[in-house]
């Protein structure tokens, strides 16, 4: 983002300004052939073939200089994604002993990326000593030629001298040329990323006018459906195909997923993110912890209780003024996946879809969550994407997935009696 409003904007905005001197150029060219084609068509035929070879030499440079401009700053990008990683995982490179692998990694992104630069600042290099050194070159050739014609006596002494003073201010010009070619393959790499960023569009259509659906969430794709005021808890082997089909429930991927018979896509959008909440590893953004609940003291005291996220006000000095950092750095992974939670917990949806909330806890923590977000959600329409036996126990109904399609649903006791489900849920290996 810095990156595009300064240098890939003001690189951009060069170009325009170098194209007043370019055009200025391509009229001073005609301008000088035409004068120097009546005092001799020599000299005018020699100042457009020297034009001609000077974009000839320099075209290839100029391909080149935009092909490095490109490697560059793919380069840049890929090592500022790094950057970007290690800052926020750093703890966690430590902890698993990654520190060394992503320094061998980092050192060499690096080095693509001098190497990259080394290769814009050859061809760089070259256009500016082409755009000066071809037009001083142009101006020997014209002086030489009109020289030998004033020798001749074809043309007289002051012809000459005007040949001349034309010439320089032609070789000027085509310095002006070069350089707004060279503005132009800067302009273009720049101009491509800008208008990648300000063509993005939202990939969910925002068309749809329609509120106040009510009944059950259903996903005709996979089959889940989400019935209204109950827990459903579903079951899958892989969490991927389960947490897609509660992103289509979501309305977070374009479906055909159903509200209580309505189409999704036929409802308002702001009404819908207002009405279903999907928790997923949410970012947690740099704030106090107040505002990152964003309720009243009470009621952001009772997520926090109901989250079992107690450890996490109490690290934070006891006090909703206590600062989380970029990213929630200043907590433990389990303690940034209940401040998560408690955050959901207090935005008060009438839907919230959770995929495994609670991945990140021991048993006993987990126990006592799956126990206080069944109470605080009480009659009110919950879905948690997991297979841990502690939520299966409290759930209203149990969803069970295989290949991304619902196999069967039902309770947690009626779905046991299938071995499949029962190593599935109980983390056993089956006999």
């Amino acid at each position: 983002m810095v990156n595009l409003s300064t240098e890939d904007a003001h690189k951009t905005g060069s170009f325009i300004f170098q194209l007043g001197f370019g055009w200025m150029g391509v009229v001073m060219l005609g301008v000088g052939t035409g004068l120097l084609w009546n005092i001799a068509p020599a000299l005018g035929g020699v100042i457009l073939g020297g034009v001609l070879f000077i974009g000839f030499v320099v075209g290839p440079v100029l391909g080149r200089l935009q092909h490095h401009q490109i490697a560059y700053r793919a380069s840049v990008a890929t090592l500022t994604g790094q950057a970007s990683d290690v800052v926020g995982g750093l703890r966690v490179l430590r902890g698993v002993g990654g520190e060394d692998q992503f320094s061998r990694r980092y050192r060499a992104a690096s080095a693509d990326l001098r190497d990259a630069g080394y290769g814009v600042a050859r061809a760089d290099s070259w256009v500016q000593g082409l755009r000066t050194s071809l037009p001083l070159a142009l101006m020997a050739a014209i002086t030489w030629v009109a020289a030998r014609l004033a020798i001749a006596g074809t043309i007289s002494v002051g012809e000459l001298s005007a040949a001349f003073g034309m010439t320089a201010l032609v070789a000027q010009h085509s310095g002006a040329m070069i350089g707004m070619a060279q503005a132009v393959i800067a302009a273009q790499v720049a101009s491509r990323r800008l208008t990648a960023f300000f063509g993005t569009r939202n990939d969910i259509d925002d068309t749809g006018e329609g509120r106040g659906a009510r009944g059950a969430l259903r996903d005709p794709e996979s089959a889940l459906e989400v019935e209204p005021g109950r827990l459903t808890v579903v079951v899958s082997a892989e969490a991927k195909p389960a947490e897609a089909a509660v992103e289509r429930l979501a309305r977070y991927r374009e479906s055909g997923a159903e509200w209580g018979g309505t189409r999704l896509d036929a409802l308002a959008l702001d009404e819908v993110r207002e009405r279903v909440l999907l928790l997923r590893d949410d970012y947690l953004f740099a704030q106090s912890l107040g505002e990152t609940l964003r309720v009243d003291e009470p009621k952001a005291l009772a997520a926090i209780e109901a989250a079992c996220a107690a450890d996490v006000h109490s690290s934070l000095g006891s006090d909703l003024a206590g600062e989380v950092t970029n990213g929630g750095r200043n907590l433990s992974g389990g303690q940034r996946q209940r401040l998560r939670l408690a955050r959901a917990l207090a935005a008060d949806a009438e839907v919230l879809l959770a995929v495994e909330p609670t991945s990140a806890v021991d048993a006993h923590t987990e126990n006592l969550i799956a126990s206080r977000v069944g109470a605080a959600r009480k009659g009110r329409t919950t879905a948690v994407v997991t297979a841990s036996p502690l939520w299966l126990a409290r759930a209203d109904t149990v969803v069970w997935m295989v290949d991304g399609k619902v196999r069967a649903a039902g309770s947690h006791a009626d779905l046991s009696k299938h071995a499949e489900y029962r190593s599935l849920t109980s983390r056993q290996e089956s006999r």
